[in-house]
C-alpha cells in the first residue's frame, strides 16, 4: 500500500493526466506540501524507497499509517507492490519532500475496496514524506569501471522464511487458519526484482485452501494468521518455494522468493 523536509515551500497543484481506461474517468492528483532546498536525489522506478504515510478518506478518516509503527514503509517504486497511484505518484520526488495524492478508486482498491476499511469506489488521499532511497538505482554509465574482484561473494539465501507485515487494518478479526478458503492478490518477485508473476496484473484475484498443499510451503507457513486486509512481505528460501528443480523456467533452481501478498476475503 503506510518531516524531514528542511525549507518549506508554497504548496503548489500539480494535476498528472492518468491514461484513462474511459472518458470522464478522475485524474490522480498530486499536491508538493514541501521539499528540501536542495534536491540532490529523485525517486525513479526500480529504487527502493522508504516513506511515511498517513492515509485518510474524503471525509477525513484516518485508515492506515506509518508513524504509530515507529518505522517507514519500505517497497520497490513501480513494481506493483503498492497501489497504482503510489507507484504513479512518488515519481521525482526527492526524499525529504512531502506529497498529498489524491487516488481515484481505479488507481487504489476499485469497486471492492479493501478489508471492510476502504469502502468501494472510494477515492483515498495520503499524505506521503520520502524518507530514503536505501539502494538508489544507479545508471550502468554512471558506475565507475572496476575490476573483477575475487573475494566477492554472493550473500547466501536466507535460511527461514521471513515474514514482514506492510498493513494491518486497526480491527483484525477473524484471521486465517489451516483449512480457511482465502482470496489474495499477490506479486510474485526475484530477488533482483524481477517480477516473475502478479494476480494484480492479471486483474484476478487467486483462491486457495491453507494447509491443503496447494501453495508452496512459503506460503503456507507464512500467511497463517492474516486478518483481511492485511499485507505481507515474504521471503521465501528455496527450500520453502521450488527448491533446486524451480518452476516453468522462471523460476530458476535454488531461487529465493519475494512475496507482496494482500489477503482480501476469508471464505
Amino acid at each position: 500500500m503506510y518531516w524531514r523536509g528542511l525549507v518549506s515551500v508554497a504548496v503548489c497543484w500539480v494535476v498528472v493526466a492518468v491514461s484513462a481506461q474511459r472518458q470522464n474517468q478522475e485524474q490522480l492528483k498530486i499536491e508538493v506540501l514541501s521539499r528540501s532546498g536542495v534536491c540532490n536525489s529523485q525517486a525513479v522506478t526500480g529504487d527502493k524507497v522508504q516513506v511515511h504515510y498517513t492515509g485518510r478518506l474524503v471525509d477525513g478518516t484516518i485508515f492506515d499509517q506509518s508513524r504509530p509503527r515507529g518505522e517507514p514503509f519500505e517497497f520497490r517504486l513501480g513494481s506493483g507492490q503498492v497501489i497504482k497511484g503510489w507507484d504513479r505518484g512518488l515519481e521525482g520526488a526527492c526524499v525529504g519532500e512531502s506529497r498529498r495524492l489524491t487516488i481515484p478508486p481505479h488507481l487504489a482498491y476499485g469497486s471492492k475496496g479493501a478489508g471492510g476499511v476502504i469502502p468501494p469506489d472510494a477515492t483515498l488521499i495520503f499524505e506521503v514524506e520520502l524518507v530514503q532511497l536505501p539502494d538508489k538505482v544507479v545508471l550502468a554509465e554512471e558506475q565507475p569501471l572496476r575490476r573483477p574482484d575475487p573475494s566477492h561473494q554472493q550473500p547466501s539465501a536466507p535460511s527461514q522464511l521471513v515474514v514482514q507485515t506492510l498493513v494491518r487494518p486497526p480491527i483484525c478479526s477473524p484471521v486465517t487458519r489451516r483449512g480457511d478458503t482465502l482470496t489474495v492478490h499477490y506479486t510474485g518477485q526475484l530477488v533482483d526484482a524481477k517480477k516473475f508473476d502478479s494476480s494484480v496484473d492479471r486483474g484476478e484475484p487467486f483462491v486457495f485452501q491453507l494447509g491443503q498443499g496447494s501453495v508452496i510451503p512459503g506460503w503456507e507457513e507464512g500467511m497463517e494468521g492474516m486478518c483481511v486486509g492485511e499485507s505481507r512481505l515474504l521471503v521465501v528460501p528455496p527450500h520453502l518455494a521450488y527448491g533446486k528443480k524451480g518452476a516453468g523456467g522462471v523460476i530458476p533452481p535454488d531461487a529465493t522468493l519475494i512475496f507482496t501478498i494482500q489477503l482480501l476475503n476469508i471464505n
